[in-house]
């Protein structure tokens, strides 16, 4: 009995010291945002330059409250679409949510072509070929074996 106690006591200690580690660590002021990190990768890959970057990064704060905004109303739009689908919601409100989540889709493209157009005249020839080829591993799968 006693020795039962003392092994919860033991993994109830243990996890509560890992999990205030794991949440200081994440809240370490000292390490750059995620953004950051994602920006220095990005910088990696492409083989941008410190000018080149400090370009992107203009105008992606320029649009920032662009992108923000769309892609909240589209997160809200789909969830609101998603509880229609599920909640018995009537055929014509489910289409104008489906028509809502559309547009909104169709802003963040027209977003992103914006921001690809502006971009392009920053990169070398390379580097925009690279960037047209895509990022190994991100939103693309591979092909399936058959």
């Amino acid at each position: 009995m006693m020795t039962r106690r003392f092994a919860v006591l033991v993994v109830t200690t243990a996890l509560l010291v890992s999990g205030t580690v794991a949440w200081a660590a994440a809240d370490d002021p000292a390490a750059p945002p995620r953004h950051e990190r994602h920006g220095h990768k990005f910088q990696q890959w492409l083989g941008l330059t410190d000018d080149q970057m400090t370009q992107i990064r203009a105008l992606r704060q320029r649009d920032a409250e662009a992108w923000k905004q769309t892609g909240t109303a589209l997160r809200k739009a789909q969830s609101e679409l998603r509880e229609l689908a599920l909640g018995g919601g009537s055929a014509d409100a489910i289409q104008a949510k489906q028509t809502e989540v559309q547009q909104l889709f169709g802003q963040m493209v027209q977003l992103r072509v914006k921001q690809l157009q502006e971009l392009a005249p920053l990169l070398t020839e390379e580097q925009r070929q690279k960037l047209a080829q895509g990022r190994p591993g991100h939103g693309r799968r591979s092909p399936r074996s058959s």
